[in-house]
């Protein structure tokens, strides 16, 4: 048996494992953007960096140049690798680009230094988880919901703690955690996440007991009674109101009549005392005025054609 061939075999097992590696999950979200990195290897800038797709040539740097194999697909952006590590970076991402992405680095002599396989699945974007709390006399029953259809990392943490607590689903699809409490207050929050998203919820819980009970019930007690109290007051007042409208409609027509009776034995008023003595005074001073005007004129001449005519006439023969 040839020893140094099986030790030549062992090596070259060891060599190609540690150099191959396993597989690494990346995941995306659809029509979203994802980077390919180098896992676990310092770049240097004389290395060449190689991506392939499912065995299938990709993109490749080689002397500070990027070459990708769809150069006309790439004109709108698709892919973009970064000459400084050689990050792959797919954009628009589309159910044709889930599936197995390999790198390969070289040195400047063309051997294979490092090699990866790098699996691109996609998810969903969570949705925002919903808290919901029952309070009893003794405890309260705390409960985080999710419309999730893909399972999620779900937690529920109290006062910054979190519970040891499995989720389950219902026969309505959605992601519950119930828990259970004597402490009727506390702060509770609610993570959902997976490895393209993030949400939480955030509630503080504070269950009244007995007392508060109590007090707000005697307060909406004398909330109702005083508002009954101010009803009833508003109808008295509304109905004496009315009873005194009525009293002076029924007057109203008895004034009239007594008002119209009185008209007809009224007498005329007598007209004023000193009304006859201004109208003497007036008639009195327009004669003297008309008097003087008349002496102060001229007399009229008579006319000459009346005295001379007859006179004219005797003394022709």
């Amino acid at each position: 048996m040839d020893f140094r061939g099986i030790f030549l075999a062992k090596c070259l097992v060891v060599l190609f494992s540690c150099v191959k590696g396993s597989a690494n999950e990346v995941y995306g979200v659809l029509g979203g953007s994802v980077f390919l990195n180098v896992p676990d290897f310092k770049v240097e800038k004389q290395h060449e960096i190689t991506w392939l797709k499912n065995a299938l040539f990709l993109a490749k740097i080689k002397n500070s140049t990027v070459k990708y194999s769809r150069e006309k697909e790439n004109e709108k952006g698709k892919y973009m690798m970064s000459l400084d590590d050689g990050t792959l970076q797919i954009d628009r991402l589309v159910e044709e680009d889930r599936g197995n992405y390999t790198v390969r680095v070289y040195d400047d002599e063309g051997q294979l230094q490092m090699e990866k396989n790098l699996n691109l699945s996609f998810e969903e974007i969570v949705s925002k988880p919903e808290i919901k709390w029952i309070c009893s006399e003794n405890s309260v029953k705390v409960t985080c919901e999710v419309n999730q259809r893909n399972k999620a990392l779900f937690h529920l943490i109290r006062n910054n703690k979190t519970l040891n607590l499995k989720p389950h689903i219902d026969a309505n699809g959605i992601w519950k955690i119930e828990y259970s409490s004597k402490s009727r207050t506390a702060k509770f929050q609610c993570e959902v996440k997976n490895h393209v998203s993030k949400k939480t919820a955030d509630q503080e819980i504070k269950c009244s007991g007995m007392l508060d009970i109590v007090l707000i019930g005697s307060i909406a007690g004398g909330a109702v009674v005083f508002v009954i109290f101010l009803a009833l007051l508003i109808y008295c007042i509304r109905k004496k109101r009315a009873e005194r409208y009525e009293e002076q409609d029924e007057e109203t027509p008895m004034k009239t009549r007594q008002v119209g009776d009185e008209s007809k034995y009224r007498e005329l008023p007598q007209p004023p005392v000193h009304a006859p003595q201004k109208q003497p005074r007036q008639q009195q001073r327009l004669p003297p005025q008309s008097q003087t005007q008349y002496q102060a004129g001229p007399p009229r001449p008579r006319p000459r054609t009346q005295q001379k005519s007859p006179t004219h006439m005797k003394e022709r023969p």
